[in-house]
């Protein structure tokens, strides 16, 4: 066990601490368990986010492609969460475990069972609340209301409303008031306001998803006065990926000092934004943080795991009755807060394992046909230097003869280690089975889409048949410097066939532009990306190939405007 950062008075206090280090912090700590002095509570908070359909067992080729670790999926989390269980009855402590959305979409047995045996696994789990994410309304808002009618624990999504009536859909709550440990605990869900933007319309029709920082502190001021000790918020939004949070912070810092507010609040920003949240559980961005964030202000305390079931966050509170406030956070590793589902490590409990692999068999069928072979490790990585992306725009351009093909970051979900390449590998990096369209669209046109997903910390679009230069410390609208359409300058005027997935074709990922091409300009094609990438990998097999330069920077000599 390790203790961590803890809740202070003065918010001074704390960023002194944090100057002096770790382990400066870590002396100041709640009192290790069994030894509590009188008149405090502990309740250990178990979590998880970003499920995506993870309860099977699988290799973790995030860790290591070539030599993947196995990881024991749904059934090592029921037997690290009975441990857990069984050691607070003993030692007198309150358990809660709670997830931040994203629970079914992305693997056979989600999809097949429209998210029916997450939920069952769920409800095995005794989950006490969780909140949805915007994959959760991907199989459209009537299966979204029939896992939550399955759920044998309340799902939270105080900010959904119905776009008609302007009412939060009632079969959705807002938050829950639970007894734990003898403490009064409100715990307050909420889905990223994003999910208007991420999702198809047709799948969020009649739904208004609320700005969080615009409900979170009514919620939270609201859970206080019906007697909450203690105020949980599991929220699918994420800390932010830069490698140093200290340093985000700083510019978050300096940014409010410009006047300058975020337009979507991540889960750093909620913290510090809004007071009165003891903990805050965040997702959607699929970052594992092995030591949590604690705001220098508010004090909240921030956790998120890693995504697809690879991990569980824990943490155990101290909460003083007598100071009325939460005094500190342990955690159990040396790493930190989250812990790793090695089978080997955490054994399989058998019972939910046998049900476990008769659910994924029955979604699996099939899947591990190959398809072809790669010499070559496939990584997703950036638009500048991946080798995935630029295989998988390429396969959605050759299947469909476009002049270009482009495809979000996001959409690519999974890398693929050099040997066979099974149509379980194929989707496994395309899940979503999005079908390709191809628009006819002018050279302007095309150029404005390009720009939209350049910003100055990042660029965000898969490409094939154009290379791309750009300045991304110029003003927004003007970092394109020039485009290259298969050798050829990019000509304004013409009409170029653009290939892309229908998420994108209705503006999608920041792609607004997209919503100004006419409707008989649009092309639906009867192909998925994913079966697109199949059959080029078929066609172009053994895969060996190099990363290629589609986006080059302004610092480039050769990225001068043409």
């Amino acid at each position: 066990m390790r203790t961590s950062l803890i809740r202070l008075s003065q918010a001074g206090a704390l960023l002194a601490l944090a100057l002096l280090g770790p382990a400066a912090a870590r002396a100041a700590g709640s009192a290790p368990q069994g030894q509590l002095p009188a008149g405090q509570v502990q309740i250990d908070i178990l979590y998880t986010s970003d499920l995506h359909g993870h309860i099977g067992p699988e290799a973790a080729t995030f860790m290591n492609p070539q030599f993947p670790p196995p990881l024991g999926g749904g059934a090592s989390a029921a037997t690290y969460i009975k441990k857990v269980r069984e050691e607070a009855a003993k030692a007198g402590r309150g358990v809660l475990l709670i997830d931040s959305g994203d629970l079914f979409q992305g693997t056979p047995v989600g999809m097949f069972t429209h998210g029916k045996a997450i939920i069952e696994w769920m409800n095995d789990m005794n989950y006490t609340a969780a909140t949805f994410g915007n994959h959760d309304f991907d199989l459209g808002v009537e299966n979204a209301r029939a896992l939550v009618e399955e759920a044998k624990f309340p799902v939270l999504c105080a900010n959904v409303f119905d776009a008609a009536t302007g009412q939060r859909v009632p079969w959705v709550k807002d938050m829950i008031l639970v007894e734990c440990a003898g403490l009064k605990v409100a715990i307050i869900g909420l889905d990223t306001e994003a999910t208007q933007q991420l999702s198809f319309a047709k799948n969020i029709s009649g739904l208004e998803f609320r700005p969080v920082d615009q409900m979170l502190p009514d919620l939270v001021k609201a859970a206080r006065a019906q007697g909450a000790q203690l105020v949980l918020c599991p929220v699918h939004a994420g800390l932010p990926y830069k490698p140093s949070l200290q340093n985000y912070y700083r510019d978050m810092i300096d940014a409010e000092k410009r006047g300058e507010k975020p337009k979507v609040y991540d889960a750093m920003e909620l913290a510090h934004y809004v007071p009165g949240i003891d903990v805050l559980f965040a997702g959607h961005t699929h970052q594992g943080y092995d030591v949590p964030w604690e705001d220098p202000v508010t004090h909240t305390v921030v956790v998120e795991p890693y995504a697809n079931g690879s991990s569980l966050g824990h943490i155990t509170v101290t909460y003083d009755l007598n100071a009325k406030t939460l005094v500190g956070y342990d955690t159990h590793y040396d790493r930190g807060a989250l812990v790793t589902l090695y089978p080997d490590e955490f054994w399989p409990d058998q019972g939910v394992a046998e049900t476990i692999n008769q659910e994924v068999a029955q979604a699996e069928q099939g899947l591990d046909d190959v398809v072809g072979e790669t010499r070559v490790n496939l990584e997703r990585g950036s638009p500048e230097k991946g080798t995935l992306g630029a295989l998988v725009t390429d396969a959605i351009r050759e299947q469909t003869a476009a002049d270009l093909a482009v495809q979000n970051t996001g959409g690519v979900r999974a890398d693929i280690a050099p040997g066979t390449v099974t149509k379980r590998n194929c989707l496994t990096v395309l899940p979503f089975d999005n079908q390709l369209v191809t628009a006819r669209m002018s050279g302007e046109l095309v150029r404005r889409m390009l720009e939209q997903k350049v910003s100055r910390n990042s660029i965000g679009l898969y490409v094939s048949g154009v290379v791309v230069r750009v300045d991304p410390a110029r003003p927004a609208g003007q970092r394109v410097l020039s485009v290259e359409v298969n050798g050829a300058p990019l000509d304004p005027q013409k009409i170029y066939t653009v290939a892309m997935t229908n998420f994108l074709q209705e503006g999608n990922s920041g792609m607004t532009v997209m919503r100004e091409v006419p409707d008989d300009s649009v092309y639906a094609t009867r192909y998925s990306d994913r079966e697109a990438l199949q059959n080029y990998i078929e066609r172009h097999t053994p895969i060996d190939r190099r990363s290629e330069t589609r986006w080059v920077r302004a610092q480039s000599p050769e990225a001068a405007p043409q």
